[in-house]
């Protein structure tokens, strides 16, 4: 049992020192905003220790066999309420209220509730073929299914029956459905927010890129980012467009001895690991020079994310005076795009705590 408590407190150790160690280079105001909240944030860890030493370490092994059979059940079971069976039992309200070049959607209802449901958009084969519109949209479907973020959009279900050019004549060109959660558009410029709403979508939007660029199917770049493809959907801003995102990030030119091509975003030109060498024809002893600019797809999403959120939902000007200094500081940081995502992450979450510590203080000198 020792042996254990002393793995998880080396292990919860670790964690803090990686934690510490991610966000140095932030600029100095942010820098010292952060220190303010180090005590805080200590003691909220300390008692997460203490938590972990009071659980009874004897029944440990009976807690993760019974985590495994949890797990296992779970993917055994089918996560969606659709597939072909029930899939044309949505009753649809509107058709082609919106889509692009591969999908056209439409919105329908289903047992009370309000669903949307996307197929294969009927442009013209001159404008993007069949079956380019197929693929895009299995990927999408695909992409999904791989992926789980609360910021993203909820796909409810999907069919795939049949392709086209399979040779069924007389039938529609494809059978491809999904259905996903319903949402609302929005303008983030005129949606009517308080202080804390603000606060809470920015972190969203922080934790949804700090995913992605984490994914499991590595660093995910938002390749087709408009406004249009962000909806509310029950209070929560959530990403619905996901056929054009990719994981390759910027190509450049490798070398040991000298930079032949440099990387935007102060990025370095690295070598592609032995995955991306596994797709490519690229041999480095033969002399292929092709590198990657890691980070890249990260940094692109956080331009967007700023360009067309942060700008708006965190004005200076909307919050209390103390909070101004740290916003404007975050803002120009953010403009160079000279900040990480988990330092985006971390710097969100402090300032939500700065709020909250100061709310309560002031309805304690109230009372």
């Amino acid at each position: 049992m020792a042996k254990i408590k002393l793995f998880v407190f080396i292990a919860t150790f670790a964690q803090l020192l990686i934690c510490l160690n991610i966000f140095l280079g932030t600029k100095q105001d942010v820098a010292d905003f952060r220190g303010a909240f180090k005590s805080s944030s200590k003691r909220y860890k300390e008692s997460k220790l203490e938590f972990i030493f009071e659980t009874d370490m004897e029944t440990f092994p009976q807690f993760l066999q019974l985590k495994n059979i949890e797990q296992k059940n779970r993917l055994l079971k089918n996560p969606y309420i659709f597939n072909c069976t029930n899939i044309n039992e949505v009753h649809i309200l509107k058709s082609n209220v919106g889509g692009g070049r591969s999908k056209t959607v439409d919105i329908g209802i289903f047992e009370g509730e309000m669903v949307v449901t996307k197929r294969i958009s009927d442009i013209k084969p001159k404008v993007i073929s069949e079956e380019y519109r197929e693929v895009l949209f299995m990927k999408e479907i695909l992409l999904r299914d791989q992926l789980e973020h609360p910021g993203l959009i909820q796909m409810l279900g999907f069919c795939v029956r049949y392709i086209n050019r399979e040779g069924y004549k007389g039938f529609p060109l494809n059978d491809i459905k999904a259905v996903y959660e319903y949402g609302e558009e929005f303008d983030i410029q005129n949606l009517k927010l308080t202080t804390n709403e603000r606060l809470i979508y920015a972190l969203d939007l922080a934790n949804l890129l700090l995913y992605l660029h984490k994914s499991p199917l590595g660093s995910l770049k938002i390749g087709d980012f408009k406004k249009t493809h962000f909806l509310l959907v029950k209070n929560k801003i959530k990403l619905i467009d996901l056929d054009y995102m990719h994981n390759i990030e910027k190509q450049c030119q490798y070398s040991k001895n000298e930079t032949l091509n440099a990387c935007p975003y102060k990025l370095a030109c690295t070598r592609l690991n032995k995955d991306e060498l596994s797709n490519t024809s690229c041999d480095y002893e033969r002399g292929c020079n092709i590198g990657k600019c890691a980070g890249y797809n990260t940094k692109r999403n956080i331009y967007h994310i700023y360009t067309t959120f942060f700008k708006h939902l965190l004005r200076p000007e909307l919050f209390p005076l103390q909070m101004q200094k740290i916003l404007l500081n975050l803002l120009s940081t953010l403009n160079d795009n000279d900040i990480e995502v988990e330092e985006l992450v971390e710097i969100l979450e402090n300032i939500i705590l700065s709020l909250t510590i100061t709310l309560k203080i002031t309805l304690n000198q109230n009372n």
